[in-house]
């Protein structure tokens, strides 16, 4: 009975190993030309949740700051302000780099190699930015430049009455010169009929030949009358032929004037006569005399312009202040 288990047993074993060495299937679709490629297990990679894999991007390409000159010249300075000299200009379209900025971002740095350190200063109102950062870098302005000497502090501008007048005034000031020197002509005493020229609101009587005795229209105009009447107030009396008639007596506005005029027109004329002196335009400074409520400016020697006593008097003043109106 042992012996038949035995047997059994090694009869089993026997055909284990025969199935072990038998040909094995080949899955449907799979070639038989090249050997099976092995199947390789996925590894994970122990990426913590929630962060992105690194991606490879194109690097852009940097734009630099510049500026451009549009749409005229522009100059450049070596500060931010105009009362810093110019150093050059950008002529109309160039391009310079732009590497700072003054510290209210108005004005900027660009590279200019005729400027101070090979850089000057443009401003930010008359060029046009190109990729200008804001973390651009702030430069310290310069040291301000005194104004060039003799030029007029603020609030002030030359008078120039004449091209060489550098008195630094107010522009009020000029302004009242420049209205002067246009109406000088008008405020000559003028001469027109020569040294016995009449004062304004008066003319020549004219009651004979050369009687420049200057008058009131009025009495010119009588005196014209009374010769036009002399033949018909005349008879022959006593006082010759041409006695007046009753009413009437000579005029005598000079010797031998015989003219029968009324006593008031006579009386007139002796009146008229002894002003005349006073009524002549008079010529004590000469051609250049100033017309009655004028006086010469004398803004400098030789100024003979005609103005107001108030405008001589503000002349002078601003004569006076002139040092502490003007830069050194």
């Amino acid at each position: 009975m042992i012996n038949r288990n035995i047997s059994f047993a090694l009869i089993a074993l026997l055909l284990s190993a025969l199935a072990c060495n038998a040909p094995q299937a080949v899955p449907e679709g799979i070639s038989t030309d090249e050997p099976l490629a092995e199947t390789a297990t996925p590894t994970s990679t122990n990426t913590p949740e929630g962060t992105a894999l690194p991606t490879t991007t194109a690097t852009a390409t940097e734009c630099p700051p510049t500026v451009t000159a549009t749409p005229s010249p522009v100059n450049v300075r070596s500060g931010p302000g105009t009362v810093y000299s110019t150093v050059g200009a950008l002529t109309v379209g160039s391009t310079a780099t732009v590497v700072g900025k003054s510290s209210d971002g108005t004005w900027y740095v660009i590279s200019f190699p005729a400027g101070p350190g090979g850089q000057g200063w443009v401003s930010g109102s008359v060029v046009t930015g190109n990729c200008i950062p804001a973390t651009l870098a702030i430069v310290a302005a310069p040291p301000t430049p005194l104004p060039a000497s003799g030029t007029c502090k603020d609030d002030y501008v030359w008078r120039l009455i004449i091209p060489s007048d550098k008195v630094c005034v107010s522009p009020a000031s000029k302004a009242q010169a420049d209205a002067d020197n246009a109406a000088a002509a008008s405020r000559k005493a003028t001469y027109t009929y020569g040294p016995d020229t009449c004062i304004d609101g008066y003319v020549w009587r004219d009651a004979f030949t050369n009687d420049h005795v200057c008058v009131l229209p009025a009495v010119r105009t009588q005196a014209a009358a009374d010769n036009a009447a002399a033949a018909s107030r005349w008879v022959v009396g006593a006082y010759g032929p041409h006695t007046c008639i009753s009413g009437f007596v000579w005029r005598e506005a000079t010797t031998g004037d015989d003219v029968c005029v009324t006593p008031d027109v006579r009386t007139q004329a002796a009146a008229d006569n002894a002003a005349a002196a006073s009524r002549k335009v008079t010529s004590l400074f000469g051609p250049d005399t100033c017309a009655t409520g004028f006086v010469w400016r004398e803004a400098f020697s030789g100024d003979h312009v005609c103005v107001t006593p108030a405008v001589r008097t503000q002349v002078a003043a601003d004569n006076a202040a002139a040092p502490s109106h003007t830069w050194p």
